[in-house]
């Protein structure tokens, strides 16, 4: 796999959420407009495949969970995520079995199938908010910038440009161990940052 491309989970995601969705909506569309036997249709259609492309996000999802570099706090909410996945994959994929049957059977949807469809869209909406968490807010499955995974020398090199001496320094450590320095010295109507 491409480093560019640390696992395939994030890209797989996206068809469960996008065709459960549309599946509500189709549902929402049948029950609005009964005359039209289209929206049932097309929902019971989308339905077994936002249940197989789930099933496929998770075991995607399982690969990325034991390879993915993570701290301790991207380790709790990933787990949550993992959980909450799960759960929502078992529940999509039994509705999925269970309305197949029933139409396989000739018998129309079930009235419950709208609502059991709403509830898992609340918890497509709780999976996909803590998979935005991890990411956005822990960095989980995100490559480090080119730069910061160069090491930084403990003192500038001579040929360095002068800093005026006025330049506080701001100091911090990456999630990859790595200490770095910067001089941050005001510019015309912003801040500039400069490798120690």
């Amino acid at each position: 796999m491409p480093d560019i491309v640390p696992n395939w989970h994030p890209a797989a995601v996206h068809f469960p959420i996008a065709l459960g969705m549309t599946t509500v909506l189709l549902l929402v569309a049948a029950r609005l407009s009964p005359a039209h036997a289209g929206f049932s249709a097309a929902a019971r259609l989308l339905l077994p495949l936002a249940a197989i492309s789930a099933v496929i996000a998770a075991v995607l999802g399982w690969h990325a969970f034991g390879t993915v570099e993570h701290d301790a706090a991207g380790h709790a909410v990933m787990t949550r995520h993992r959980n909450w996945a799960l759960g929502v994959t078992v529940f999509l994929a039994l509705l999925a079995l269970w309305d197949g049957w029933r139409w396989r059977s000739a018998q129309a949807v079930h009235g419950a199938l709208l609502p059991a469809m709403l509830l898992l869209a609340g918890a497509l909406a709780v999976t996909g908010w803590l998979g935005g968490e991890m990411v956005y807010r822990h960095g989980v499955g995100v490559m480090a910038p080119a730069a910061a995974a160069e090491e930084v020398p403990a003192e500038a090199p001579p040929q360095a440009a002068p800093v005026p001496e006025a330049a506080p320094v701001v100091e911090h450590v990456h999630k990859d161990g790595k200490r770095h320095r910067h001089l941050a010295f005001e510019g015309i109507g912003h801040t500039h940052h400069r490798h120690l």
